[in-house]
Protein backbone atom coordinates (compact mmCIF):
# COMPACT_ATOMS: atom_id res chain seq x y z
CA UNK A 1 0.00 0.00 0.00
CA UNK A 2 3.02 2.39 0.58
CA UNK A 3 4.47 1.79 -2.79
CA UNK A 4 1.15 2.75 -3.97
CA UNK A 5 0.65 5.71 -2.10
CA UNK A 6 4.65 6.58 -3.44
CA UNK A 7 3.58 6.35 -6.75
CA UNK A 8 0.09 8.48 -6.67
CA UNK A 9 2.15 10.85 -4.85
CA UNK A 10 5.17 10.85 -7.62
CA UNK A 11 2.64 10.72 -10.41
CA UNK A 12 0.56 13.95 -8.87
CA UNK A 13 3.97 15.84 -9.02
CA UNK A 14 5.28 15.20 -12.17
CA UNK A 15 1.22 16.46 -13.43
CA UNK A 16 1.68 19.87 -11.16
CA UNK A 17 5.22 20.17 -13.20
CA UNK A 18 3.59 19.27 -16.53
CA UNK A 19 0.20 21.74 -16.09
CA UNK A 20 2.66 24.29 -14.26
CA UNK A 21 5.57 23.86 -16.97
CA UNK A 22 3.06 24.28 -19.93
CA UNK A 23 1.10 27.20 -18.49
CA UNK A 24 4.06 29.26 -18.28
CA UNK A 25 5.27 28.21 -21.35
CA UNK A 26 2.17 29.08 -23.10
CA UNK A 27 2.47 32.56 -21.90
CA UNK A 28 5.76 33.10 -22.48
CA UNK A 29 5.48 31.89 -26.21
CA UNK A 30 2.26 34.28 -26.48
CA UNK A 31 4.02 37.11 -25.20
CA UNK A 32 7.16 36.55 -27.70
CA UNK A 33 5.28 35.78 -30.48
CA UNK A 34 3.56 39.06 -29.36
CA UNK A 35 6.78 41.24 -29.17
CA UNK A 36 7.30 39.53 -33.12
CA UNK A 37 9.85 36.72 -32.73
CA UNK A 38 8.75 33.81 -35.30
CA UNK A 39 6.43 31.30 -34.02
CA UNK A 40 8.69 28.95 -34.97
CA UNK A 41 11.90 29.83 -33.84
CA UNK A 42 9.66 30.38 -30.06
CA UNK A 43 8.62 27.17 -30.12
CA UNK A 44 12.04 25.84 -30.31
CA UNK A 45 12.86 28.20 -27.68
CA UNK A 46 10.03 26.90 -25.61
CA UNK A 47 10.56 23.60 -26.29
CA UNK A 48 14.04 23.49 -25.13
CA UNK A 49 13.29 25.75 -21.71
CA UNK A 50 10.23 23.18 -21.42
CA UNK A 51 12.27 20.12 -21.30
CA UNK A 52 15.25 21.87 -19.27
CA UNK A 53 12.54 22.72 -16.74
CA UNK A 54 10.85 19.15 -16.42
CA UNK A 55 14.00 17.49 -16.07
CA UNK A 56 15.06 19.64 -13.25
CA UNK A 57 11.94 19.42 -11.35
CA UNK A 58 11.32 15.83 -12.03
CA UNK A 59 14.37 15.09 -11.25
CA UNK A 60 14.27 16.96 -7.94
CA UNK A 61 10.67 17.19 -6.90
CA UNK A 62 8.62 14.31 -8.43
CA UNK A 63 11.63 11.61 -8.32
CA UNK A 64 13.68 13.57 -5.60
CA UNK A 65 16.94 11.46 -7.93
CA UNK A 66 20.20 11.70 -5.93
CA UNK A 67 21.67 10.01 -8.80
CA UNK A 68 24.25 11.84 -10.77
CA UNK A 69 23.48 14.17 -14.18
CA UNK A 70 25.10 11.49 -16.18
CA UNK A 71 22.50 8.27 -15.21
CA UNK A 72 19.51 10.58 -15.22
CA UNK A 73 19.46 12.66 -18.14
CA UNK A 74 20.00 9.97 -20.77
CA UNK A 75 17.07 8.13 -19.54
CA UNK A 76 14.92 11.06 -18.90
CA UNK A 77 15.86 12.17 -22.63
CA UNK A 78 14.93 8.79 -23.53
CA UNK A 79 11.18 8.84 -22.27
CA UNK A 80 10.85 12.18 -23.60
CA UNK A 81 12.11 11.03 -27.08
CA UNK A 82 9.49 8.22 -26.78
CA UNK A 83 7.23 10.80 -25.75
CA UNK A 84 8.03 12.74 -29.30
CA UNK A 85 7.40 9.47 -30.88
CA UNK A 86 4.45 9.07 -29.28
CA UNK A 87 2.52 12.28 -29.84
CA UNK A 88 3.48 11.99 -33.59
CA UNK A 89 1.73 8.44 -33.66
CA UNK A 90 -1.44 9.47 -31.41
CA UNK A 91 -1.75 12.76 -33.28
CA UNK A 92 -1.82 11.16 -36.85
CA UNK A 93 -4.48 9.06 -35.58
CA UNK A 94 -6.63 10.79 -33.70
CA UNK A 95 -6.97 13.62 -36.50
CA UNK A 96 -8.94 11.08 -38.57
CA UNK A 97 -11.64 10.84 -36.16
CA UNK A 98 -11.99 13.96 -33.92
CA UNK A 99 -11.12 18.06 -34.47
CA UNK A 100 -7.36 18.98 -34.22
CA UNK A 101 -8.06 20.52 -31.25
CA UNK A 102 -9.75 17.95 -29.25
CA UNK A 103 -7.28 15.45 -30.72
CA UNK A 104 -4.69 17.84 -28.90
CA UNK A 105 -6.21 17.65 -25.84
CA UNK A 106 -6.62 13.69 -25.66
CA UNK A 107 -2.48 13.36 -27.13
CA UNK A 108 -1.59 15.71 -24.43
CA UNK A 109 -2.84 13.35 -21.80
CA UNK A 110 -1.55 10.09 -23.59
CA UNK A 111 1.61 11.76 -24.29
CA UNK A 112 2.31 12.21 -20.27
CA UNK A 113 1.36 8.63 -19.45
CA UNK A 114 3.82 7.19 -21.98
CA UNK A 115 6.58 9.69 -20.16
CA UNK A 116 5.80 9.06 -17.19
CA UNK A 117 5.99 5.05 -18.15
CA UNK A 118 9.25 5.28 -19.58
CA UNK A 119 10.22 7.64 -16.75
CA UNK A 120 9.71 4.56 -14.54
CA UNK A 121 10.63 1.37 -16.63
CA UNK A 122 14.15 3.69 -17.43
CA UNK A 123 14.29 4.10 -13.99
CA UNK A 124 14.74 7.91 -13.99
CA UNK A 125 15.92 8.88 -10.42
CA UNK A 126 15.79 5.79 -9.13
CA UNK A 127 18.71 3.84 -7.68
CA UNK A 128 19.76 0.37 -7.89
CA UNK A 129 18.37 -0.39 -3.96
CA UNK A 130 15.25 0.71 -5.10
CA UNK A 131 15.06 -2.07 -7.29
CA UNK A 132 15.36 -4.09 -4.59
CA UNK A 133 11.70 -2.99 -2.84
Amino acid sequence: MKRLRTEASRFTKYGVIGLVNNAVLYAVFVLLVYLGISPVIVAGICYVLGVSASYVLNRRWAFESTNSHARDLPRFLTAYGTGLLSTLATIYVLILWLPPEIAQLLNIAITAVVIYTMLRLLRFGSDASDHAH
